[in-house]
């Protein structure tokens, strides 16, 4: 049995990068907030998504399934990996991105709570088309949140050394985008709330690095303990596809 404890790495370069950009995007959150004008303009703007029936609904699409594509996209990497019996290429890639995309949903649902912002359609019912009201608070928002939790740590940590992930990477932060201004264009959420998300899942992509490092330790995680872990994960992967498609 390999005793040596598997762990994750990231660059002091990296750290600063992602650390100084979720830093900026929060503080053009709480800019666009104040400006409360921008927000109002670029939402009525986006009257023209219910004129048209075919983009609603492409709109809708995205926003209903982005995350449950990347999940998928994740579950049959894993499925693959796994059954090469290699742990030179993702290591614990996979569960660090299960942690990101827990804690950075936990947070900013609590942080929605705490802070209690009504929905665009409460505020701006004159003004926009969108009439679904949603039960939860505005900011920040957990769709932007969750799939850029799930998104920013592939596209930080997985091997460039897989010429696939190179593609995929484009792939998965195209999605997160994609779901991410779907909250806007349906008249769901603010500008300002979708950057809130944002810099959350980028902050928690930083932030577990560092605790799952001191997991790792704890849990003794080698090689022989990480191969057993992901081939577990592979069907919690599996189940949180299905989840995300049914939510």
């Amino acid at each position: 049995m390999s005793s040596q404890i598997i762990s994750i790495n990231i660059s002091k370069k990296k750290t600063t990068f992602i650390t100084i950009s979720s830093l900026i995007i929060f503080l053009l959150s709480i800019f666009f907030w104040k400006q409360n004008s921008i927000e109002v303009n670029f939402l009525v703007f986006h009257n023209f998504v219910y004129q048209h029936e075919t983009i609603h609904h492409l709109f809708s699409m995205i926003s209903h399934y982005g995350m449950s594509c990347i999940v998928f996209t994740y579950t049959v990497l894993l499925f693959l990996w796994v059954q090469k019996n290699d742990q030179t290429e993702y290591g614990i890639l996979f569960f660090y991105i299960l942690l990101c995309f827990a804690t950075a949903s936990i947070f900013g649902d609590i942080l929605k709570e705490i802070i209690n912002r009504a929905r665009p359609v409460i505020e701006l019912g004159g003004k926009i088309l969108n009439t679904k009201v949603s039960e939860s608070p505005a900011f920040p928002s957990g769709h932007a949140t969750k799939v850029m939790a799930l998104a920013l740590p592939f596209v930080v940590m997985a091997p460039n050394s897989i010429k696939l992930n190179k593609l995929l990477k484009i792939v998965v932060l195209a999605i997160g985008l994609l779901v991410s201004y779907s909250r806007i264009a349906l008249q769901r959420h603010y500008l300002s709330d979708v950057f809130g998300g944002i810099a959350i899942a980028l902050a928690f992509t930083i932030i577990m690095v560092f605790v799952i490092n001191r997991l790792n330790i704890k849990m003794q995680l080698n090689k022989d303990k990480l191969m057993m872990m992901n081939k577990r994960l592979r069907f919690v992967f599996l189940a949180l596809t299905v989840v995300l498609t049914m939510l």
